[in-house]
């Protein structure tokens, strides 16, 4: 069925529940895993605001940091459930790109069968606000999306 499954993962609570479910997936299928986060850097999103951000370094050094903490989140489930997977790190590169447009792409270039993110079961004027990544993979995408929501969602 499917064999080259992505993970989107960014270390909230509803991404660790989806990585579990991931992981328990690619297990029982006997499938290859690879997880990816996707890196934002905030002077993308606030320009006018970059005069007012730290250094490049500092940024960079953040992003960095960030971003080393994410993997060791994933890595502790991967561990908890005995599922080995890669772990990738993906730079959003303009403004004008969605994450789940990143992830996607990263999909097509591995050649996945499948995709998992988490919900974040945002509602109402947050989901307009924040828009929904989820949302985006699964109208965008040209494979199989799961969409893994936490209890109570």
């Amino acid at each position: 069925m499917y064999q080259k499954i992505l993970m989107a993962f960014d270390g909230s609570a509803s991404s660790e529940i989806a990585l579990t479910h991931a992981a328990r997936l690619t297990r029982a299928l006997g499938a290859s895993l690879r997880v990816v986060y996707v890196e934002v850097d905030p002077a993308l999103y606030f320009p006018l605001m970059a005069a007012a951000l730290p250094s490049i370094a500092d940024v960079r050094d953040s992003v960095r940091a960030e971003t080393m903490a994410v993997r060791e989140a994933a890595l502790n489930v991967l561990s908890r459930e005995g599922v080995a997977a890669d772990f990738i790190a993906l730079p959003l590169i303009d403004s004008h790109m969605h994450v789940a447009d990143r992830v996607l792409a990263e999909a097509l270039r591995a050649h996945s069968d499948l995709v998992i993110s988490g919900s974040h079961g945002r509602r109402g004027l947050s989901r307009l606000a924040l828009g929904s990544e989820a949302s985006r993979l699964v109208s965008h995408a040209d494979i199989p999306v799961l969409v893994v929501k936490a209890p109570g969602q």
